[in-house]
């Protein structure tokens, strides 16, 4: 697969290197092996990469130098990755997470299951089915979006977000899924909720693994997580 980038001015004294514009496992391979790259050559001029789903965003020193040596610097490195076979984005870990498909822990599930015209049985068998990637984190400390959600499944946000969203709460929008980390406001549709919420990194990979509400409830009762 062909891959195009470029480079693009994001402020004085930062550089953005954007990839095809869309969510894909490889172009996001490519992203976190740059950024893995250049963290590990530790170049005095770098102060910090920011990836996401197809760009890396490069803070430099000024005093250092400028943005034309900076894209000299960078180019070759580029090339590189993108020309390699490998599109592994980082070492990372499986998470295998326990979430409770029931519709009193998620207000969109009914719903969801509505739109795919089948049962509730078959939406947890299509979103634990599938073992996700962690693209990026964003939106709120500790969320990390993952994908690809069955095609089946896909829906957008809500128009109007709710108030308040459990923390734990197991959410898609579109082709993502998403554990919420913290109790906040939100627009994604609520599919099911995690008692754990373990600290996801991108280029991790997680399955969803179906649980009963008793389940559910004693794991919260053994970890002293409230029931709400």
């Amino acid at each position: 697969m062909s891959m195009n980038w470029k480079f693009q001015t994001a402020a004085a004294d930062a550089l953005m290197v954007q990839f095809d514009a869309r969510i894909d496992l490889s172009i996001n391979g490519k992203v976190h092996q740059l950024a893995k790259r250049l963290q590990a050559e530790h170049h005095s001029w770098l102060r910090e990469v920011v990836p996401s789903y197809c760009s890396l965003l490069l803070y430099y020193n000024v005093l250092e130098c400028n943005e034309a040596q900076v894209k000299r610097a960078l180019k070759p490195l580029i090339d590189e990755v993108v020309q390699s076979a490998d599109d592994k984005a980082i070492d990372c870990q499986h998470h295998e997470i326990a979430v409770c498909y029931d519709p009193e822990l998620a207000a969109d599930l009914t719903a969801i299951a509505d739109h795919i015209q089948g049962s509730v049985e078959t939406v947890i068998d299509l979103h634990t089915a599938p073992t996700y990637h962690v693209y990026t984190l964003g939106f709120a400390p500790g969320f990390a979006y993952l994908g690809d959600v069955d095609e089946r499944l896909r829906m957008p946000r809500h128009a109007t977000p709710r108030q308040k969203v459990p923390r734990g709460s197991v959410a898609i929008a579109e082709q993502q899924t998403a554990i919420y980390p913290r109790t906040s406001p939100g627009g994604w549709q609520l599919i099911g909720r995690a008692v754990q919420r373990p600290e996801l990194n991108p280029g991790d990979t997680v399955t969803f693994k179906a649980i009963s509400r008793e389940q559910y409830d004693r794991l919260c009762d053994a970890q002293g997580v409230k029931h709400d």
